[in-house]
């Protein structure tokens, strides 16, 4: 009866701990990317949003996005409620690893995977995004599931349960196309090598399957026709650093502070990160690999679904097609966590297997605890402080904000009190060569070949705007709409504000033809700067310049 008792209260606390923690992240503002789903969702449904992915974001499927467009409809569309979709995924992976750790393994193996699961930072910390990354990871989790019992059962009900959420993976998560492959890669020549006979009906169901992704090989067909064409590109080169920033923050037991990118900065070799960061993540790779090569049948091929997805991410990688950072990874960490622990127990000693697994989740929650307050200032700066600064100014709407990064997700300024927005992001705005906003027509043909770099030169020795087009939307819906002696502030992220700067300064830069070329992304934002603000100062005066938080602020009042 005690040790009933004792069983009850341990998973008690465990669920009140877990969701606790996750609870702690529910109160912080949104930022950039949250925003953007907000967007997507908040058009009509399903044309408008659809129309939102075709034309502007250009990356993502519109599942995640259809869900959360009517969860916003019930609940309204405040950071919590928002949240709360994401959260509902991110705790129901927890008690799903579970099933899945337990149908694979023994269940003191199980008990430990899913702490893991539950009290990883990384997961912990997004499990609350207002993105499509929890939906992802708990389908993900449930397709495991029903392979593994499909490869038990062999009945055709578990194989359909298999289909279907497979499809729904892709139609989620572009990235979770990834994940399919492999599947269908690692588990066919698993039957074809050993069950033959299941090989036949199983690929006519896969036939099913892809054949219900039609669509999604269209869409993503049609954003790369897009993207090919982009003149201005975020994708870097893939460094073997970028493969080791995934490594630290899927198995170590702290984040780098800006988790949303690859980090640049070099690691600071303490003891306590070696204790929190290094070990662990020896451990848990150590645990995968030996897991993998040590592993047979049927266990073996979901080391080998996982290991090839994550290939897969490296090469798309290299060839540019995407960025390796964690976020579009992060589906494939619960289940490596599952391996990874089967992996250790069946390699190290049970007791310094229990050792390390649960200082590795003492100190993930101590993370976790000490991170939440961090984060929420982050997230504050990275976003929110913009209509915080519009409100300290006394800004209404009679004023306009002008944010070249984040416009097209204005989600701070929604309630009509609020300054306009200027419709304009230059990332997004600007890499298209067939942005009526920006480009002239006859420019759209130059702007997406080679001869861009001639052209761009020449348009900044000239004493004019980039464009008519630009030039005639900028002063139509700024210096046209402004009355006089209302405000326009303009809003500089980061150390964007960096390249404000003399056009003469801009004309001495790309002397240097090398320069131009290999900082193109930098010349076209600083002609763009350049042109702003020579279009303000036609009409308006700079009444104030400060810095504040991770902004650099420029307010100009209308003459």
């Amino acid at each position: 009866m005690k040790k009933k008792s004792a069983s009850i209260i341990s998973i008690v606390l465990f669920f009140v701990v877990f969701i606790g923690i996750r609870f702690l992240y529910l109160n912080t503002t949104l930022w950039y990317d949250e925003a953007c789903s907000w967007y997507s969702a908040s058009q009509n449904f399903p044309f408008g949003i659809l129309d939102n992915l075709l034309t502007l974001d250009l990356q993502h499927s519109p599942l995640y996005f259809f869900v959360l467009h009517f969860w916003m409809k019930i609940f309204g569309q405040g950071e919590l409620a928002l949240r709360l979709l994401s959260l509902i995924f991110g705790v129901l992976s927890v008690p799903l690893a579970y099933v899945v750790a337990r149908k694979i393994s023994s269940k003191t193996i199980a008990i430990f995977s899913t702490c893991v699961v539950a009290f990883s930072p990384l997961l912990s910390l997004f499990s609350v995004e207002v993105r499509m990354y929890p939906m992802v990871i708990f389908l993900v989790l449930l397709s495991v599931n029903y392979l593994v019992d499909y490869e038990n059962s062999k009945s055709k009900s578990d194989l359909l349960k298999l289909i279907i959420v497979n499809i729904l993976i892709p139609y989620t998560y572009v990235g979770g196309i990834l994940y399919n492959i492999s599947l269908l890669v690692c588990y066919g020549y698993y039957l074809y090598k050993s069950k033959s006979s299941v090989l036949k009906k199983y690929l006519s169901y896969e036939i099913i399957e892809y054949l219900s992704l039609i669509p999604f090989f269209m869409l993503i067909g049609f954003y790369a026709v897009k993207r090919h064409i982009f003149v201005v590109m975020h994708e870097g080169s893939l460094s073997f650093s970028q493969i080791i920033d995934i490594i630290r923050n899927f198995f170590g037991a702290t984040l780098v502070p800006n988790i949303y990118w690859p980090s640049t900065d070099g690691y600071n070799m303490t003891l306590w990160f070696t204790l929190l960061v290094i070990v662990p993540c020896v451990y848990f790779v150590y645990g995968f690999i030996k897991g993998c090569f040590k592993s047979e049948k049927f266990e073996k091929v979901l080391y080998n679904i996982f290991g090839l997805c994550f290939i897969f991410f490296v090469v798309c990688a290299f060839f540019r097609i995407n960025v390796l950072t964690v976020r579009y990874l992060l589906y494939l960490l619960p289940v490596m966590f599952i391996l990874s622990v089967v992996g250790l127990f069946r390699n190290l000693s049970s007791r310094l297997c229990k050792i390390f697994l649960s200082l590795f989740v003492v100190c993930s929650i101590c993370f976790s605890l000490y991170n939440v307050p961090r984060f929420r200032v982050m997230k504050g700066h990275a976003f929110k402080a913009v209509s915080i600064e519009a409100a300290a100014n006394e800004l209404g709407n009679d004023d306009i904000v002008i944010m070249p990064f984040g416009a097209d997700a204005p989600y701070y300024f929604r309630n009509f009190e609020s300054p306009v927005v200027f419709d304009f992001d230059f990332h997004k705005q600007v890499r298209n060569p067939y942005n009526e906003k920006y480009y002239d027509p006859s420019m759209s043909n130059i702007m997406k070949s080679s001869q861009k770099y001639d052209f761009v030169a020449a348009r900044i020795n000239e004493d004019s705007v980039f464009s008519h087009n630009f030039e005639n939307y900028f002063m139509q819906n700024i210096n046209q709409n402004v009355q006089s002696g209302r405000y326009v502030l303009l809003a500089m992220y980061g150390g964007d504000a960096n390249s404000i700067a003399p056009v003469d300064t801009l004309r001495a830069l790309i002397k240097d033809e090398k320069y131009l070329h290999h900082n193109f992304v930098d010349v076209m934002f600083r002609k763009f700067l350049c042109d702003v603000i020579a279009m303000l100062n036609r009409d308006f005066s700079l009444v104030k310049l400060y810095e504040k938080g991770n902004y650099t602020y420029y307010l100009f009042k209308k003459n």
